[in-house]
């Protein structure tokens, strides 16, 4: 089940919420013209003492194509239009190696340095998409809560499949009102 909400900072922004067994994946973007992403319901605690929350995209699912599409963009390094030469270029850069991680995409929060930071890690899993949040007691978000940067992050240019994805669900959400009016205006005929 997907939702759009209007956004408290800005005008025409959606911020977006998709709810699974219990759990609320929240998408949105926020007063500091960043993106965030945050999970809400129930927890586990690892083998470490860490709290972690698991949200999965499943396959089947009409939003799957979209983050299916972030994966294959950052593990592909693809994240301008350009030549596999430039790709490979900056497949052996420092950012890239730090954020895939054995076909695992392991983002720390722009938050803070990694130390302190929430983590989400996402991978490919025989269900769909696995979206894994970390919670970092030091971290001082509330919860399980992840920021991307649009200017300065950690992880640039990879931020950009992020703000892709943002703005492919924006478009979904448009559709889906669009559906909505005409079905109202043919009811009304």
């Amino acid at each position: 089940m997907i939702e759009f909400k209007d956004n408290n900072c800005f005008s025409g922004v959606k911020d977006i919420f998709i709810r699974h067994d219990k759990k609320l994946l929240k998408i949105f973007y926020g007063a500091t013209g960043d993106l965030y992403f945050d999970i809400f319901g129930s927890h586990n605690i690892d083998e470490n003492g860490c709290r972690n929350a698991i949200f999965t995209i499943k396959q089947h699912e009409e939003i799957y194509q979209y983050f299916e599409q972030l994966v294959n963009c950052i593990i592909g390094c693809e994240v301008f239009d350009i030549g596999d030469i430039e790709n490979e270029t900056l497949k052996s850069k420092r950012v890239y190696k730090e954020l895939v991680q054995n076909d695992m995409i392991v983002w720390y929060s722009d938050n803070i340095y990694d130390e302190s930071a929430n983590i989400l890690q996402i991978e490919r899993g025989c269900e769909g998409i696995k979206l894994t949040f970390i919670d970092n007691p030091k971290d001082p978000s509330f919860g399980f809560g992840i920021r991307i940067c649009n200017s300065g992050s950690k992880y640039d240019p990879f931020n950009i499949c992020f703000m892709n994805l943002f703005n492919q669900l924006q478009l979904l959400g448009k559709n889906d009102s669009l559906k909505k009016m005409v079905k109202i205006e043919k009811s009304c005929k």
